[in-house]
């Protein structure tokens, strides 16, 4: 099974670290990721000063794109709601005349602030599939090249990207896969004359299960943190994390282990959901360690392209 790997991105920020610290390390795992192959980078729009750095994910696709050579680079993604639809296609149309085949637009229809943050962004009360519509409007008045994403968890979002003939980011890896096949079946063509499914994962891997466990303890911690405060929680050290639900009964909300367990159970989330890619979004205290997870993923999947599916023997949990 041939599948595209990429990296979801939301900037986290580490207990410490300063947002430009965070913004740095960005770019660094950027550069690690195409070097190990990955096709492309994501960057989640969110707006918790105390939690991440990317607020302006159209920001970092420039710099980023900028810093890489093959890389695609793209938003993971623009929180409609908040932006006007025709300076979203601006945006990115002059994204794509300065890194032509290299940008992706993903939009999604959520909120990615507080409410307060919200209104202060954009105050226009128009409904989200109008918003899409508007963009896709513009994307072709404007004769944007960039490649049109929509992103959610829902049926509802997998019918509006078949719609527009958009590709579909899909982040309900516990839903039932029904919807996904729904939206290659009811794909209109009009942006992308294929249907495409990239599934997005939260993944801990490292050199044995039992480093990423401990690892993984962070990444449990820190999105469990998130509403608790104004602004969010910076992502904690491993060995402050709170008691609780271990990062293995999360599974397959988080994928954890050494990498020809984190690759068996990848893979199996593949078949499930017939993705095309699998955007990869990891969350440590440590950038180093980050960066390690990707690659070691990386080189699992090239130089073990004959796994089997399952492997009910190691821990990770699996389809």
């Amino acid at each position: 099974m041939t599948v595209h790997l990429s990296v979801l991105d939301p900037v986290p920020m580490s207990l410490g670290q300063r947002p430009r610290d965070a913004l740095r390390a960005a770019v660094h795992l950027a550069q690690t990721a195409e070097q190990c192959g990955y096709h492309r980078v994501w960057y989640a729009e969110h707006h918790l000063p105390a939690a991440t750095a990317c607020a302006a994910p159209a920001v970092l696709v420039a710099t980023v794109a900028a810093a890489t050579d093959r890389l695609r680079v793209g938003s993971g993604g623009v929180v409609l709601r908040h932006h006007a639809p025709w300076h979203v296609a601006e945006t990115f149309t002059a994204l794509d005349a300065l890194y032509p085949g290299r940008i992706d637009l993903g939009v999604a229809g959520g909120i990615g602030a507080d409410e307060d943050t919200a209104r202060r962004l954009e105050g226009r009360a128009v409904p989200h599939p109008q918003r899409l519509e508007e963009l896709d409007a513009a994307l072709r008045a404007l004769g944007a090249g960039v490649q049109g994403w929509v992103l959610g968890a829902s049926a509802r979002s997998a019918e509006q990207a078949a719609a527009l003939g958009w590709h579909y980011g899909s982040g309900n890896v516990t839903g039932d896969p029904a919807p996904l096949q729904a939206y290659r079946a009811r794909h209109s063509g009009r942006r992308h004359r294929q249907p495409t499914v990239a599934l997005a994962v939260a993944v801990v891997c490292a050199e044995t299960t039992a480093e990423a466990l401990r690892l993984a303890s962070s990444h449990r911690a820190y999105f469990g943190l998130q509403g608790m405060v104004p602004g969010g929680s910076p992502v904690p050290r491993p060995d402050t994390t709170p008691g609780g639900p271990g990062p293995l009964d999360l599974y397959p909300r988080l994928v954890v282990g050494d990498p020809i367990t984190v690759r068996s159970a990848l893979t199996a989330l593949a078949w499930r959901y017939g993705a095309d890619e699998l955007a990869l979004i990891t969350i440590t205290h440590d950038p180093q360690a980050r960066r390690r997870s990707y690659a070691l993923i990386a080189g699992a999947f090239a130089q073990a392209p004959h796994l089997p599916i399952h492997r009910p023997d190691q821990p990770g949990g699996y389809l």
